[in-house]
């Protein structure tokens, strides 16, 4: 049965929904969340995951240890914030764009990003002969030319799925012919962006999702997305709603009920704190 959440902003969605996630099972489909700030965090939060990630990664002994990363890394994938110099105005998105390409052979050398990376996806979507199309500067432009325009409201330009559109204010991250992978990149599937009174707000689809070694920094990257988004094109930022098809806690050695337990009560705690 599918499964919706509401948080006030990142670390509240994660943690009600690894409550929940617990209560069911460990798994489930049709998983909804809801954060009302996507920009938000509490730093306390984000330690305790980091930490029980790290004490996976300790228990493989090397095996797979790319499979469970730091929040961070998960992040950056979908938005590399330091490469977002947000006090350069306008300027900032072309800086944003040059500087992810120029370290892009870089990026590539790492085993966990040998088919790219999500924000290559948005920014550099490979077109015939050789050509990239940068769907995400595409986004930012329309979403802008519609506050030029005086338009407060719209989502009539959804249209592309698997492929960019040049209406489209959808960013497509699935390559046919190319992503076969059953499981592993690309997980994330189509991100959209909607305009409602005035508000931007994101939609993101992902195909299945490892919800402790992925879905914190998931929802933090896709925050920093939208809100990269938003501001380069004047608009407030708004809810990101992120839909996952199938999504579990984790398997293998450290994810049993007594550790899933006791990282639920240690993320309670950290808000507890935080208050």
């Amino acid at each position: 049965m599918a499964l919706f959440i509401e948080g006030s902003n990142v670390s509240a969605a994660w943690v009600e929904t690894l409550d929940r996630l617990i209560c069911r099972g460990n798994e489930a489909v049709n998983l909804t969340v809801a954060i009302a700030d996507p920009t938000y965090e509490e730093p306390g939060v984000r330690r305790v995951i980091d930490a029980f990630v790290e004490a996976r990664r300790d228990e493989r002994r090397g095996e797979r240890k790319g499979s469970v990363q730091r929040v961070s890394t998960v992040a950056n994938t979908i938005f590399p914030q330091s490469f977002y110099l947000e006090h350069l105005g306008i300027d900032a998105e072309k800086h944003l764009y040059e500087l992810e390409e120029r370290c892009r052979s870089v990026i590539h050398r790492h085993p966990n990003n040998k088919h790219g990376t999500y924000f290559e996806r948005f920014v550099a979507w490979p077109e015939k002969e050789g050509t990239t199309f940068n769907q995400l500067d595409q986004v930012v432009r329309r979403l802008r030319l519609a506050r030029d325009r005086g338009v407060y409201r719209g989502n009539a330009y959804e249209m592309g799925l698997t492929t960019p559109a040049d209406e489209a204010i959808a960013a497509p991250v699935f390559i046919g012919g190319r992503d076969r992978q059953i499981m592993g990149f690309p997980c994330l599937s189509h991100v959209s962006f909607s305009l409602q009174k005035g508000v931007v707000h994101m939609a993101a689809i992902y195909r299945n999702h490892e919800f402790i070694s992925r879905g914190y920094g998931n929802y933090l990257g896709l925050g920093r997305l939208l809100r990269f988004v938003a501001i380069q094109s004047g608009w407030p930022v708004g809810e990101l709603t992120c839909v996952s098809a199938s999504v579990s806690l984790g398997t293998g050695k450290g994810f049993g009920k007594v550790n899933l337990q006791s990282l639920l009560r240690a993320c309670r705690q950290a808000q507890k704190e935080a208050l």
